[in-house]
């Protein structure tokens, strides 16, 4: 619509209504997001704009001003909404432990010989999969290494695809795992038969391992560490050194025997080396009413949720041990954790159904 006469709107320059608005405003609110610290390192990774053009960057100057400036760089670049989807890419992959990842797993190969390290033919087939069944949508990538990063906007009927709500796929090719966050219901088996027909694969399901360190995720999945977990080098968590406990000369003969024991304990069970990061850990338990026959049939089974949830449970468990706080050893269902690659568990009485199935 025309602006009226009279009207008290400033116009926008020349140059910026070249662009699209839906681009323009994209691009703004994804600067305002950024700390000042996270700017400069963000726009340096996308590598659209010039060294020069960030030299102009004044960012002593309000954060809305800030982002106009680079909203005009932009526009001076031919900058679309390629350009705009594959900052939101580089910001998020900065930002990824922000985000609550799943883990799927592909199964049964339909072609032995298929090149899986061929990006391009995974990408095209990847696109025409999810076309074939949804074509409002929008499909950006990114490698990052052997990573290759997924963005897809979802739109609705007749609507745009909305570029504020994207799902993230994370494949690293000639391997059968996959990382999703911020995927709903609807969007999960287009998604996943995309997945399975790039891949190559028949089959995809999600497992029972959840978290928002991604690279810990990998690094279980991949197996990037041997039982017990001294071995294990995480990218994310840097090494820490462990010295020998100090032994405290006025504690007793058995305080000192019980002391060493969790310590020999903690070892096998957990070593002495920096473990993956998860943040938390689910067991449902459905438990059957044990008394009279006949009366225990017409009870319901008994059903209950325990969480455990922190920064960074595995290590709370061995500290907790350690300190002589919880009983040791401590059990498989919390230490086998990262060998059994996964925190999702069903707890149900062996006559009802198998013991420790996890959750699907």
């Amino acid at each position: 619509m025309a602006p009226t006469p009279g009207s008290a709107k400033t116009p926008r320059r020349q140059s910026i209504a070249a662009m699209d608005e839906c681009i323009i405003e994209f691009i703004k609110r994804m600067i305002m997001r950024m700390s000042f610290a996270e700017l400069m390192p963000t726009l340096k990774a996308w590598g659209f704009l010039a060294e020069r053009d960030l030299q102009t960057l004044n960012l002593g100057k309000l954060k809305d001003s800030v982002a106009m400036d680079v909203v005009h760089l932009c526009e001076n670049r031919n900058a679309t909404l390629n350009h705009a989807a594959d900052l939101d890419i580089v910001y998020n992959h900065a930002k990824q432990n922000q985000k609550k990842w799943e883990v799927y797993q592909l199964s049964e190969p339909t072609d032995p010989d298929m090149n899986l390290a061929d990006v391009s033919s995974f990408l095209a087939q990847f696109k025409e999969a999810i076309f074939s069944v949804q074509k409002n949508v929008t499909i950006h990538f990114r490698e990052f290494g052997d990573a290759l990063w997924l963005r897809i906007a979802w739109g609705k009927n007749y609507m745009k695809p909305n570029q504020y709500r994207p799902t993230f796929i994370v494949y690293h090719t000639q391997t059968p795992y996959v990382f999703l966050t911020s995927i709903t219901s609807t969007q999960r088996p287009v998604v996943c038969q995309g997945l399975a027909v790039a891949t190559g694969y028949s089959s995809i399901q999600v497992m029972d391992l959840k978290g928002r360190c991604l690279e810990s995720l990998k690094d279980i999945v991949f197996k990037r560490y041997s039982q017990p977990f001294q071995s294990y080098q995480s990218r994310s968590v840097p090494e820490e050194s462990h010295s020998p406990p100090t032994v405290d000369h006025t504690l007793d003969y058995e305080e000192m025997r019980e002391k060493e024991r969790r310590r020999q304990l903690m070892l096998k069970t957990f070593g002495n080396g920096p473990l993956p990061v998860l943040d938390c850990a689910e067991y449902k338990l459905g438990t059957a009413f044990n008394g009279k026959a006949g009366i225990a049939d017409e009870i319901a089974p008994f059903r209950c949720t325990v969480k455990f949830s922190s920064t960074h449970l595995l290590e709370s468990f061995r500290s907790l041990a350690h300190a002589g706080i919880s009983e040791v050893p401590v059990a498989s269902l919390l230490s086998g954790i990262p060998e059994k690659a996964r925190n999702l568990y069903k707890v149900l009485d062996k006559k009802r159904s198998t013991s420790h199935r996890a959750v699907r």
